[in-house]
């Protein structure tokens, strides 16, 4: 039982969870939440240890999912509730925590799936939006995401928190705009991209298999780099006043239309 706030371990747990910098210097991140951790488990990823506060209320399954931990042999540290509470960072903190070994994000050329779409996020700089977009890609059948000189962590608490564990399963890499671009090139997948100024619209235009639909950052959307490239541009018919959807939204309905066709 770690009974302290101050136990180094504790402190170690803080860092993991606020530190981009010192999850990249371990080679591990912090991970809140028994169906994230058991999402990540099954994935095949590695969780070295699992925190639990024994007099905190917990959910019904938590339980079964402790238990399917420590049959994997994960060893499981018991705290006090303040100390549990120091480590965490959602309200209550009654949730179950974990540290997991993060990953190479290079990219092969066998990671992804030909025959299956595949979203490239150029510049993308909210971990929540990314991590929404890996459950989009995982429920709607995606090959995977590639990401192009990426503005965040990809193990930032908040991606692993929004994708629900996901993370772990739906094939990824990163690299520079000109190691993405120099990929898809050899690839052979045909690359669309969305834009609000495009002539063809999302719904009447032929989606082949495999295709690549490509995504620029939140903010400026797909940069100059791209413009000349040779790409198929796509707007998403809207009825409202918007401008624009919300990244995600954006992914889901280029995701939905290649599987409705």
């Amino acid at each position: 039982m770690i009974e302290s706030p101050s136990n180094p371990r504790i402190k170690e747990l803080v860092k993991l969870r606020e530190s981009s910098r010192r999850r990249k210097e371990r080679g591990v991140f912090f991970v809140e939440g028994g169906d994230d951790l058991i999402a990540l488990a099954r994935a095949g990823r590695k969780v070295q240890e699992v925190y639990i506060c024994p007099v905190l209320p917990t959910r019904p399954c938590a339980e079964d999912q402790l238990a399917e931990l420590r049959a994997m042999g994960i060893p499981v540290t018991e705290t006090s509730s303040s100390a549990h509470a120091k480590a965490s960072y959602r309200a209550g903190g009654h949730e179950m925590i974990g540290v997991v070994e993060s990953w190479t994000l290079e990219i092969t050329d066998d990671l992804f799936e030909k025959n299956r779409p595949l979203v490239v996020l150029d510049e993308v700089e909210k971990p929540g939006n990314l991590g929404a977009i890996l459950r989009s890609v995982e429920a709607f059948g995606g090959a995977g995401v590639l990401l192009s000189d990426p503005a965040l962590d990809y193990f930032n608490p908040n991606v692993v928190r929004s994708s629900r564990g996901l993370m772990g399963h739906v094939p990824l890499a990163a690299g520079s705009k000109v190691e993405v671009l120099g990929w898809l090139q050899k690839s052979g997948r045909k690359i669309f991209a969305t834009s609000s100024r495009a002539k063809g619209i999302l719904g009447n235009e032929k989606i082949p298999e495999g295709a690549a639909f490509l995504f620029g950052s939140e903010k400026k959307g797909l940069g100059e780099y791209w413009q000349n490239e040779k790409m198929e541009w796509l707007r998403i018919s809207m009825m409202g006043t918007a401008s624009s959807l919300n990244l995600n939204v954006s992914v889901g309905c280029l995701l939905y239309e290649y599987n409705r066709q």
